[in-house]
């Protein structure tokens, strides 16, 4: 127990994945999509600047399930894109907002040692590590995950800032929104 007390953010973003499940099963987001009377695309927006952030980014996921039939998912995934890509330039700024002191605290477990020895092999090129470092942050900036460890992957071994930088992060927040809006209407 004390060694997870060790990542309080962690914590209370697994916490947060927890209330936005609570929220959707008692049916917290249909008042929200009852009470939206037309300015569910202006809504897109604000949810998608939550979505980047790792502490609220589980209930725009919600959001954006439970609100899927109401709206154009192609139109509401590229408004709530460009929200969340605003986050994210916000992120890589403003650094004491991230999760980056909890992942080097983390670096430090046994656990991520054991994973760094295992990738960081002869036989492991480095031209290996370099693309799979690429997709898990592609991956996590595009998923419901905290964008604040895709962009310090990002950052950290690369110098991709400014217009790229933006637009990497707008394309793959519009892929992980879409998929989530079109779950959410294959379970409408």
């Amino acid at each position: 127990m004390r060694h997870l007390l060790r990542f309080p953010k962690l914590l209370a973003f697994f916490a947060s994945i927890v209330f936005a499940y609570v929220l959707y099963k008692m049916g917290a987001f249909h008042w929200i999509e009852a009470h939206l009377d037309g300015a569910s695309y202006a809504s897109m927006l604000l949810a998608g600047f939550l979505f980047s952030f790792g502490f609220t980014a589980p209930l725009a996921a919600t959001y954006f399930f439970e609100v899927a039939h109401l709206v154009n998912p192609f139109i509401a995934a590229l408004l709530a894109a460009i929200g969340a890509t605003v986050s994210d330039i916000s992120i890589f700024q403003f650094t004491k907002l991230s999760f980056h002191d909890e992942i080097l605290r983390m670096k430090e477990t046994w656990v991520i040692q054991k994973l760094h020895g295992l990738f960081h092999r002869e036989y492991i090129s480095h031209e290996f590590r370099n693309a799979l470092r690429w997709i898990l942050a592609c991956v996590v900036i595009a998923s419901p995950l905290p964008d604040e460890v895709g962009m310090t992957f990002i950052v950290g071994f690369t110098h991709l800032k400014g217009w790229k930088l933006s637009s990497l992060c707008f394309v793959l927040n519009t892929i992980g929104i879409f998929v989530i809006m079109m779950l959410g209407r294959a379970a409408a």
